[in-house]
Formats: structure tokens, sequence, C-alpha cells
């Protein structure tokens, strides 16, 4: 069968996994198919839909019966593959997406076994319900099926990593190079029992998860001993340098890896990767847990590499927020770790921070008072420094994620999808159920960009002022 993977980036330096991209395609093509990535990227002075065009050309020439979707297509490239090649479009995330006409299946991740599964299916050679993580539409029901995502050891042992397989179209390029290895995409919270005040209890369908974060679907980690997991890495490694020698920065796919930064940072320094970043995981309770193995890698790598710490997973300075979303973390323990982080980072020079975090300010539950918490201590854990945009972010919901049973238990659902979203930022719509809430919002999204957020936010809640 012949198999695309089209990559439509928006976002500079934006390289979602294509780690993954890469083994789904040289999986496939191991497997007796033929696989190709066609990536374009978004770039200033250029029409968007001309460009879709061009990257839909390129698919009509290869004419693929399958056409994968990773993480942040517009509904409008959806529809011209399907127009064009009348292919199957497959994307990755949450089922909403089938709500789209142009869209037949949903994988939960770009798990490449998963892919190969899908297409097994298409060919006659195994059932639809065996393949992991798949949502389809079933008549008028939308299902998933019960497999569970492969793990990292089951995909990197049994896959094939082939970024040859990759045709990049310009005309915008990185302004650099950014490329992942994997040790880990599960989340080691995933199996945390759920807060009474997340609300979520007795709620959920089969396929949502049981704990964790009640806005997240991250499937449960999969541990493994250092000396598997330094095969693995080192394995990917190796085939990412040969294949992109100028890389500058390195991400580490898993939110463990700070608990054996030490050991990665010699198999860093093995390896020909001097002038390389390392993006490590920053999850806040482990910053503090496993400060000893990140002082032991940035001596390691002192004169050699940086470390960045990335993706902290804040999401909110609410403590009853922090509940609902069922972080695990208290305000007292954001402010500590950032703190933390803070005064390593005056220690050592090689340590920096990635302005990436996550962050919910809004959600159908919000209040005032809440709102106003998160400006009282926003100074005090050095946000305004991190992300200033943090104070227009809201939650998204969908069937995968816990909090979404419980707005649409509450009525707080709309009952469409937002019509501006679509793969990674799919959102079902929904509503605030405090008006005064609303208002802020509003007030946010008309005067966005006129000033600071959170002096923004600041002023929302003191009009007087």
């Amino acid at each position: 069968m012949k198999v695309a993977i089209a990559r439509f980036i928006k976002l500079r330096d934006n390289y979602f996994f294509d780690l993954f991209d890469a083994t789904t395609a040289g999986t496939l093509k191991a497997a007796g198919h033929e696989a190709i990535v066609v990536e374009r990227m978004v770039a200033d002075g250029f029409d968007e839909a001309e460009l879709i065009e061009g990257l839909v050309s390129c698919l009509e020439e290869f004419r693929p019966a399958l056409v994968f979707l990773p993480y942040l297509p517009t509904e409008l490239l959806a529809r011209r593959i399907r127009e064009q090649t009348g292919a199957w479009v497959a994307a990755f995330g949450s089922m909403l997406m089938l709500n789209s006409p142009y869209v037949d299946y949903v994988l939960q991740e770009p798990d490449p076994l998963a892919c190969l599964e899908l297409v097994q299916a298409l060919g006659g050679k195994r059932k639809l319900d065996t393949v992991a993580g798949l949502s389809r539409q079933e008549g008028k029901e939308l299902v998933r099926t019960a497999v569970p995502l492969h793990t990292i050891d089951e995909i990197f042992t049994e896959g094939t990593i082939d970024y040859s397989a990759f045709f990049r179209m310009g005309p915008g390029a990185p302004p650099e190079i950014r490329k992942h290895i994997a040790g880990d995409w599960g989340c080691a919270y995933r199996n945390s029992s759920f807060d009474p005040e997340s609300g979520v209890e007795g709620l959920l369908p089969e396929y949502a998860p049981r704990g964790g974060c009640t806005f997240c679907t991250r499937p449960c980690s999969a541990p493994l001993e250092w000396d598997r997991k330094r095969e693995l890495l080192g394995m990917q490694l190796d085939t990412v340098l040969a294949a992109f020698p100028s890389v500058s920065k390195l991400m580490v796919v898993d939110e463990m890896a700070l608990s054996y930064a030490d050991d990665l940072a010699l198999l860093i320094q093995s390896r020909p990767t001097r002038g390389i970043d390392l993006l490590i995981s920053g999850r806040l309770p482990h910053v503090q847990r496993y400060e000893d193995k990140l002082v032991a890698a940035l001596e390691t790598l002192k004169g050699t590499n940086r470390i960045r710490l990335y993706q902290f997973g804040i999401e909110n300075l609410s403590d009853s927020a922090l509940r609902r979303f069922n972080k695990g973390l208290t305000f007292h323990q954001i402010r500590s770790a950032c703190q933390r982080i803070f005064e390593l980072g005056a220690k050592h020079d090689n340590l920096l921070v990635e302005e990436s975090f996550g962050f919910i300010m809004f959600d159908p539950w919000t209040t005032v008072e809440e709102l106003r918490e998160n400006v009282a201590r926003f100074s005090e854990v050095g946000l305004p420094h991190l992300r200033s945009s943090a104070p227009f972010t809201a939650i998204r919901l969908f069937p995968e994620a816990a909090l979404y049973w419980r707005a649409l238990k509450e009525g707080l659902l709309t009952g469409q999808m937002d019509e501006s979203e679509f793969g990674y930022s799919v959102n079902s719509g929904w509503q605030f159920k405090h008006d005064d809430t609303e208002e802020v919002y509003d007030y946010l999204q008309a005067n966005k960009g006129q000033r600071d957020g959170w002096h923004l936010l600041q002023s929302a809640l003191t009009p007087d002022s």
C-alpha cells in the first residue's frame, strides 16, 4: 500500500515528534509498503492555503491510499487531500476529529506500530478493533478500541527509523534543527487517583483515563531499567546524528528524564554532541527530587553542552484549580521548585529554561477568585520571565479527557467542535459557569496585544485601576 505522512508545520522550529513520523515511514517500508513523509512549513509572506495546495499536489503525484496527518494540520488540508487523492485520512489526537467528514480514522498518538496495524487492517490482514488506540465512526457512534498503545521499547525494537523518507518542501525553514529521542512517552502520574474536588468520579467511559491530570490523555508510563533505556536512546541518538549532523537542540521525550539525568549526560558525552543543547522535561516535583542527578549532569556537561529544562506542567497557581486538574501539586510546591531552578541556574551557567510549560488559566469552572489568586502569585514564581501569554490560555476539552465528562454532565458543552480548532488543538466548545469570569475572559481577548498578559488580567480584575 502507498502511504503518506503529511506534515504541515504551522509554527517555526515546530518539529513535533518527527522521530515518530520517520519511524512510521521506516516501519511501513520494512513491511513492504511504499511510504513517504511530505513536510511543508508556513512562512511569512506566503498564503497558507497556497502552501497547502503545494503539499497536496505532491501527495496527488504520489497517489497514496492512506494519508496520516500528524499533530497540527488544518481541516482545509484534510479536505484537499480527500478531494485531490481520494485517500483515507487518519489523524492523531482526539476522536472529535471524526466529526469532520474528511477524517476516517483517529489514532490516539503517532504510534508507528499502530500505524502499521491500521495499514494491515485496511489491507484486509487484520480487524480494525485490533489496532492500538484507534477511533472510528460506527453508524452515529464514535468508538475507540480497547487495545493500548505500544511502549517505546516495543516501538524501537520492532520499528525502523528512516529519515530518508522525508521530502521537505520550501519555502520556510526552521531557524534551528531540533530533534527528538524518546525514552518513554507515558506519564508516571497517570495511575494516581482523582482528587474528589475534580468532580469526575463515576462519569467516565471505558477509554478515558482513570487517574492523573483531568485534562490530559497521555498513556501510562512503561518504566525500563537504565541499561535497556540506554540501548534505545543510544540507537536513536546515533540515527539522529547520522541524519542531522548539524542538530542544535536534542529533546528527550520522557517525563522521568530527570531521574536518570546523570546517566543521560554520560551517554550524550559519549557521542559527537559538543555544542548541542539537551532539553529535559522539568516536571516540577522532579526538579528537587532528582536535583543531585541534575547537578551531576550539569557538571559532566560543563563546557560542552547546556541543559534546558522544558515542559514544567505548572497549569495554574490557584490551589482549587490545581485540585480540579488533579495535578498532585500545590502552589507552595510550584513556588519552591521554580525558586530552586533559578538558584541552580545562578550556580551553573549551562542550565537554562526553555519557554515551554503547560498553563491553563481558564476552564468552565474558573472563578474570579481563582484569577485574583493567580495575579497575586505569578511574580513569586517568575512567570512573567517565562511566559507572559499564560493569562490567555484556556482548557481544551475532548472525550478522552476526564473534565469533558464533568462539563457534559453540568451542561457546559456547546455541543459542537470549535470552528477554528483541529488536529492537536481540537476542542469541544464549552461555556463558562460564572458570568463574571466570562466578562474577564472577553476583556482579555478584546485587548490582547495591547499590554503584557499578566498586567492586562490585573486591569480586568481591577477596572478602576
